[in-house]
């Protein structure tokens, strides 16, 4: 192994270590493993962000649902009230 230095300007110096090709216990990589990896990765996060969009899709149909039930309660308000009133006044006069 090598240290290599190199000086930046304003006084800073950059010292990084040289890896050897051959190092014994550097895990062997060639181009058949890396695009293994690469194929995982990039189906695990087509995965997971599926998976986001479904659980956001599936949070705003909820959302679109119970502003429909709340659109609906509060059209009826008038009828609810009324239906109220005939109900009192029923009990009135009974």
């Amino acid at each position: 192994m090598r240290d290599l230095e190199r000086d930046v300007g304003y006084g800073i110096t950059d010292t990084w270590d040289e890896m050897p090709v051959d190092m014994p216990g550097a895990p062997a990589t060639d181009d058949t493993e890396l695009g293994r990896r690469m194929t995982k990765f990039t189906t695990r996060v087509r995965q997971n962000t599926d998976e986001i969009y479904m659980r956001l899709d599936d949070e705003q149909s909820e959302r679109q649902l119970m502003a429909g039930r709340l659109n609906m309660l509060y059209k009826d308000r008038r009828t609810h009230a009324r239906t109220a009133r005939l109900i009192e006044a029923e009990a009135r006069m009974s």
